[in-house]
């Protein structure tokens, strides 16, 4: 059986995610705007790598594409209900 991990690895590894999404969001947006992107753009593209990353995970990993989508989906969905509750500020 297989040791779950430690509480020290998972803060760390949730610490470091959060640094992945801010350091993201900051690339992402300074992309946007140096190359006059629109939101539509910007998304498409996000949406396209996610959908290249989930596959690959997938495919490498031996797991069920369907249920890594669904997986996505359900984070995707409470990442933009968050956002959608901040303060506004435009994207680029």
């Amino acid at each position: 059986m297989k040791k779950p991990p430690s509480p020290e690895f998972l803060a760390d590894n949730l610490r470091y995610a959060a640094r992945l999404v801010e350091a993201l969001t900051l690339l992402l947006s300074e992309h946007a705007s140096e190359h006059h992107l629109t939101q539509g753009a910007v998304l498409a593209s996000v949406t396209w790598v996610l959908g290249r990353l989930v596959g690959a995970i997938a495919r490498d990993g031996g797991r069920d594409l369907e249920q890594s989508l669904g997986f996505t989906a359900q984070h995707l969905r409470l990442a933009a209900l968050g956002e959608f509750g901040r303060r506004s500020y435009t994207l680029h």
